[in-house]
């Protein structure tokens, strides 16, 4: 390893487990280096839990999801038995793509493009055609399936041995989400495509899951409903960070009058950050979220989507226009900041107290990468209106 590399992972330990009372950008390089990128597809995306897709969104027999994480062809599917599975998408023949990309649906059988190879939609190996003499073992051409676990039916997998359930890496964030009451959000709703950003996956979460950028970025969007200056600190650590902020109540007199009374605790939308690649906002009506997958050290794609408790129409053009429009913004401004990134002079400054959730999500990053030791689990003063009984309580 070269004298620069070595300086260069260094650097990115020392940064990645500072509070915030010392944290720092990280280093420019590693969002673009390629030995880096390789180091966190192996200590994170191979081994972490990692969000992917939610149940409603697999919601009839056959739907599926195909991606690809840290170079492995996946698809999620739910199956004629009526579970979700994580299989590999690759024939167990000579390695063809069996599924395209993206949101799909089988019947009841995955057929290989290339040789016919054929599976059920649980991984099972079915058959071949014209092997003649040769005698095919059917348990060993089953298709690899991976480990797949459900917080509130979203679907995280873990490609190795996870060293803990995801139950555990998420242990406590409930208590601060009681009220809105989530196993009540059975509607899933999706974009339809996934973007392509060119922009490191490490930016692209950032961005995500700080406020901070809204008053400027999203000035005529975001803005005008979650205004910066009303966001704070909830409660976490480096595994998941909980933040929030005060929505602007645009309703009539009227309609706030039909509406009638409800918790204090519904004017707060709550942004839930679950790293590597989860970012959700989560209101009394819907937990809508973007998701990011790093396709190489400068690349990566972000998807939006979510669950409500109410059945919605992706056809409201008012709302995907302005979901559209934010989405764009950010993707310009993640995208100016990676051209930032190949400077070998600058450096990068001060975390200031808004970016306590970077802050948070770095100390994970070398956790995962470097074993490097992680602050407490801390909660902040607004942390008492989330966990009073009556959502009325500061």
């Amino acid at each position: 390893m070269s004298k620069y590399k070595t300086q260069l992972i260094s650097e990115y330990e020392q940064i990645a487990q500072a509070p915030i009372e010392e944290a720092y950008s990280l280093p420019f390089a590693v969002y673009k280096d390629q030995d880096i990128h390789s180091l966190e597809m192996e200590h994170i995306f191979k081994s972490e839990w990692v969000f992917i897709v939610s149940e409603q969104e697999l919601s009839q027999t056959g739907d599926y999801f195909a991606f690809t994480l840290a170079g492995e062809a996946i698809v999620l599917i739910r199956s004629q038995d009526g579970a979700v599975r994580a299989l590999s998408n690759l024939c167990r023949h000579r390695g063809t793509l069996l599924l395209d990309e993206g949101y799909g649906r089988v019947d009841k059988n995955i057929v290989c493009p290339y040789h016919a190879w054929t599976y059920s939609d649980e991984g099972t190996f079915k058959g071949a055609p014209f092997t003649g003499k040769v005698q095919l073992d059917k348990k060993a051409h089953c298709l690899l399936q991976f480990h797949l676990e459900s917080w509130h039916g979203l679907l995280f997998i873990h490609l190795g041995t996870p060293d803990k359930p995801l139950s555990k890496r998420l242990q406590g964030i409930d208590d601060y989400l009681h009220h809105f009451n989530l196993p009540s959000f059975t509607h899933g709703y999706r974009s339809q495509s996934l973007e392509l950003w060119h922009t490191n996956w490490k930016l692209a979460m950032e961005n995500a899951m700080e406020s901070y950028h809204l008053f400027k970025v999203h000035k005529e969007t975001l803005e005008t409903v979650t205004p910066t200056k009303q966001a704070f600190d909830i409660a976490g650590h480096f595994e998941w960070t909980l933040t929030g902020g005060e929505m602007k109540d645009n309703a009539s007199k009227l309609a706030k009058w039909f509406r009638g009374s409800y918790p204090k605790v519904f004017d707060n939308y709550v942004l839930i950050s679950i790293p590597p690649s989860f970012v959700g906002i989560l209101t009394s009506e819907s937990l809508s979220w973007v998701h990011v997958l790093p396709l190489d050290s400068e690349q990566c794609t972000v998807r939006s989507a979510g669950i409500s408790n109410v059945k919605t129409s992706s056809e409201d053009k008012t709302e995907k226009a302005f979901v559209d429009a934010f989405f764009a913004e950010d993707k310009d401004i993640c995208e100016r900041v990676q051209k930032g990134m190949g400077s070998t002079i600058a450096r990068g400054g001060k975390l200031v107290s808004m970016e306590k959730v970077i802050a948070d999500f770095h100390q994970f990053l070398g956790n995962s990468l470097f074993n490097t030791p992680t602050c407490d689990f801390y909660e902040a003063p607004k942390a008492k209106l989330f966990l009073s009984d009556s959502g009325n309580e500061e």
